[in-house]
Parts: structure tokens; sequence; C-alpha cells
């Protein structure tokens, strides 16, 4: 899988590969625009891939996996029904940041 945008992760998360998520390690920059990558074990270590290797040399990380996605978009649905995809991009962050789902009901 080449590089895709946090909004199609959070849009698609069904179509995508059961691995880790690895996006640029700044996620203060991080738009539901940002690229990144599903990499496993293997692909990581194939350095003859040039995908690979940017993840790489640009110090990339490892974000979620796509059952940690799921399940936040899982808690979005049950707290507000019909999120927005900037309500998921919101659970996404609030997850990385805090290991813990974000609330939306008081």
């Amino acid at each position: 899988m080449d590089f895709i945008a946090i909004r199609d992760v959070l849009s698609n998360i069904k179509d995508m590969p059961n691995h880790f998520f690895y996006l640029p390690a700044d996620h203060s920059s991080w738009t539901l625009d940002t690229q990144g990558r599903f990499l496993d074990d293997d692909a990581l270590n194939n350095f003859d891939s040039d995908l690979s290797q940017k993840v790489i040399e640009e110090d990339w990380i490892p974000t979620l996996e796509k059952a940690d996605i799921e399940d936040i978009i899982e808690v979005a649905n049950n707290e507000l029904g019909n999120p927005t995809l900037e309500d998921l991009f919101n659970s996404f962050i609030f997850y990385i940041e805090n290991d813990a789902f974000l609330q939306y009901a008081d």
C-alpha cells in the first residue's frame, strides 16, 4: 500500500491492512490531509523499498494499529451517532496524546 491521507484511513478503515499506521513524528502538524503509510515489520526492514526508506530516514513514528483506529471510530460513532471526519480526526489525535478515548457526552 502506498501513502494514504489520514482522512482516507478514517473514512475507509475496513479497507486498510492490519499493520501500524506510520506518520511524521511532529503530530502537531498533522491534518486530515497528512500522508501516512501502513507498514508491517517486514516492509519496514526492507531497505530496498523507497517508501520504507522515507519512513525510516524522516523518523516517522508508528501511531496506532488498524484495530485501535477501528475502536476509536466505533467509540466516536457510539458517542455522536454520525461523527464528521473532523470529529474522527480529533478522536484519533486525542487517543494518541492521551492513550484514551475522547468522550463527547457528559
